[in-house]
């Protein structure tokens, strides 16, 4: 079954339009498209490059319940495939690498093969109740998974997750980004994680953040930042000028920005996916 784009709403369907069109901000969101109906608290969303669609993860309440699933979307705003793939827990974060999906579903990270939409592979966590929330995936290819419970990033190894990094400073440990150097991660502050000697160093005065969600990079070396709860999303610049790009009137999950479409892709909390065009002032 497809569900049909949402027509564009007056005030963006719900969601303020404060903030998105600030001349101080570095870069401005104009409402693209949103879906409003068929998703299950949607969390995270991640771009499949290769065949150009979505992929939106379905929580369905968060526990052992074989209730969450995958949705597949097109990139015009159509749900193609609700159930795309079901049989889940509680997924959240994903990432794509070698076309393979990898989803954090509580204890474990799957490995779903794009072609077959098959599980491939479970890796469970060496780690009692870790609350596996987020996946990245840096430019070599290492998979990275935080772990909100236990405080830790774990790093694919030898076909196994290991803890790569455990720390107080970590708490909360929620979203992640691979940039060349480091790793970005949000929990209940913004941190940037060295790959050589794991330093954990705060980033710019982004520490005027607290209780995060998710961040993506910009593609021109800043950052968009969502909290949890109806709160803003940042944009952290390159310069470290932090500014609010929009407000929000619901939850913002784990965003993807698609640096060819100039696209930001918002799962929101009320079960409801948006999408804007991302303009930068300084282009």
């Amino acid at each position: 079954m497809k569900y049909s784009i949402a027509a564009i709403a007056i005030l963006c369907c719900g969601v303020s339009c404060k903030g998105v069109t600030e001349s101080t901000a570095p870069v401005q969101l104009e409402y693209l498209w949103s879906i409003t109906e068929g998703f299950q608290s949607p969390e995270s969303v991640i771009y499949d490059q290769q065949r150009d669609v979505l992929y939106v993860s379905n929580v369905y309440g968060y526990q052992k319940n074989g209730l969450g699933f995958i949705s597949k979307v097109s990139t015009e705003g159509e749900i193609l495939e609700r159930n795309w793939l079901t049989g889940l827990n509680g997924p959240t974060g994903m990432a794509i690498w070698d076309d393979k999906l990898y989803v954090a579903d509580i204890d474990e990270l799957l490995a779903i093969d794009l072609q077959t939409q098959q599980i491939t592979s479970r890796y469970p966590s060496p780690d009692q109740n870790p609350g596996l929330n987020d996946v990245t995936v840096d430019q070599s290819g290492h998979i990275f998974v935080s772990g909100s419970m236990s405080r830790t990033i774990y790093q694919m190894q030898e076909r196994q997750l290991q803890a790569w990094l455990s720390s107080d400073q970590l708490r909360d440990a929620n979203g992640l980004y691979a940039d060349s150097t480091s790793i970005l991660f949000v929990g209940y502050y913004l941190r940037e994680i060295a790959y050589s000697g794991g330093a954990i160093q705060p980033l710019g005065n982004a520490d005027t953040l607290v209780d995060l969600e998710s961040v993506e990079s910009d593609g021109q070396g800043g950052y968009f930042i969502t909290a949890i709860g109806a709160r803003p999303i940042h944009h952290l610049s390159a310069a470290g000028e932090l500014t609010v790009v929009l407000e929000r009137d619901t939850f913002s999950a784990d965003i993807e920005y698609i640096k060819s479409k100039d696209m930001l892709l918002v799962p929101s909390g009320d079960s409801r996916l948006f999408a804007f065009s991302v303009e930068s002032k300084r282009r």
